[in-house]
Parts: structure tokens; sequence; C-alpha cells
């Protein structure tokens, strides 16, 4: 080892760092050792597959509001987060488990399903698995599920928009009732408001890609190689000046 740096360190000064620093054979060949490695640990070890689904999203605020535009990113984030929360809820979970079987709502949440959304555009549904036909399968499957419940939130609030128009008419009418009567008149006479999601009615959603998926490792065999590069270089440096600084001062205490 000690004599395979010295062929390495060939530069001709006293200070150990810049020997090291100066010798660019031993840098090149701590990265190209340490880039073996991690090929070989990626194809040994390799990391799972990921699967992208998308779902496009409009949330039409510009035509929703009547607010300057630089005041619109506070209800395009308001909206936003409720429909996060809907492609990550009990029943949205429950219904992609469901479909693909063999998964319980925690694998998928902690272990399998990826949301990346950019608020109003593009929403990317991730799903990872050793299996690449498996990731493809949930992928799929969490958006097209996201998108149907959307879809069905969308249609209850429209529904809530009429029936808040129609609500007071009902008090009117049915004058002199109290509170609890009057709630439950109204549970009657409306019982979808209990299935209300909250989704704007202006809400618009399309699929764009649920079939024959894009699918790929999820980190690539090039992050394995840089990284392993970056390391190997530094540490066979490290080793280099740790030996170099050894020799200095088993030279000193000699003398």
């Amino acid at each position: 080892m000690n004599k395979a740096v010295k062929d390495l360190v060939y530069i001709d000064t006293h200070d150990s760092l810049m020997r090291v620093l100066q010798s660019w054979r031993l840098w090149v060949a701590g990265a190209l050792a340490g880039a073996l490695i991690a090929a070989g640990v990626f194809a040994v070890f390799p990391p799972p597959y990921r699967a992208r689904a998308v779902v496009v999203v409009d949330l039409n605020i510009e035509d929703v509001y009547d607010i300057p535009p630089e005041r619109q990113f506070y209800f395009i984030g308001r909206e936003t987060r409720k429909l996060q929360a809907l492609a990550w809820s009990d029943e949205t979970i429950q219904l992609v488990a469901d479909q693909v079987g063999g998964v319980s709502v925690r694998e998928l949440r902690d272990e399998t399903l990826t949301l990346s959304q950019p608020e109003d555009g593009s929403w990317y549904f991730f799903a990872d698995h050793k299996d690449a036909g498996r990731a493809e399968e949930i992928a799929g499957a969490w958006a097209k599920t996201f998108y149907q419940q959307v879809l069905d939130g969308v249609e209850i609030s429209e529904y809530l928009v009429v029936m808040r128009e129609e609500i007071p008419k009902i008090f009117e009418q049915y004058q002199g009732i109290n509170g609890g009567e009057a709630s439950y008149l109204v549970e009657k006479m409306y019982p979808q408001m209990a299935d209300s999601k909250g989704i704007s009615p202006y809400t618009e959603v399309s699929l764009s890609q649920v079939d024959q998926l894009q699918v790929v490792r999820k980190v690539p065999m090039s992050v394995y190689i840089l990284a392993g590069a970056l390391i190997g270089a530094c540490g066979l440096a490290l080793a280099a000046l740790s030996i170099l600084r050894a020799e200095e001062q088993d030279v000193f205490l000699a003398d």
C-alpha cells in the first residue's frame, strides 16, 4: 500500500499536503477504483424501480377569483393543499391498495408512493418497487383513483353551490324551527353534503400518463458512479496524506 501510494504521489516537495493535491494520478486512480466499486454495488444491490404517472390539474384561479394576480398564490396554495390531502387520504390510498392487492395502506404511504405537485399544472404520481411491472401498476392506479376522487368531489361541490342558494328558502318556508330541526331537515334533503371533499367546482383534471408508463431505476447508475468516483478519489487522497504524514513523523523522530 505504501509503495503504491509513493508511485502515485511523485511530486518533489517536502509538503505532504501539496504532494497529494498536485498528484493527479492519485486522484484519477481513486476515482476509477471508486467508480468500479460503485458499479459493482449497483449491479449486486440495485435500487428499486420508479414509475411515474401524470395528472394535469387546472385550478382556474384567474377565472374564479376577482383578485390581483400577485395575491392569487394564496388561493392556489389553499386549493393545492386540499387536493394533496385528497391524494393521501385514507379513502384514496385504500382504494389503490384494494385495486392492486397484496399491499397495505401503510406500506403504500411509507415505502412506495411519492407525490410531486407544482400546484397548477402536471402532478406526478410516483411508485417505487423492486419489480418494474408492479411499480407501473401502482403508479397508474394511484393517478386514476386520484382523478376519479377529484371528479366526484367537483360534482358534489357543484351540487353544494346550488344547495347554498336553496337553503335560505327552506328557512323561509319553515319559520320557527330550532337549530337541531333545521340541521336534520337539511341533512334529509341534501344527503350529499356529508360527502363533500371541499374541492372547488372550477377545478379541472385530466389524465395525461397512466398507461405504458415510464419506468426507471429510482437512482440511476450514473449517480452511483459519480458518488463512487468522488468518494474513491477523496478517500485515496486522505489515505495517502495519512501515510505521508506518518512517514514524515517517523523521519522527524528518527532525527
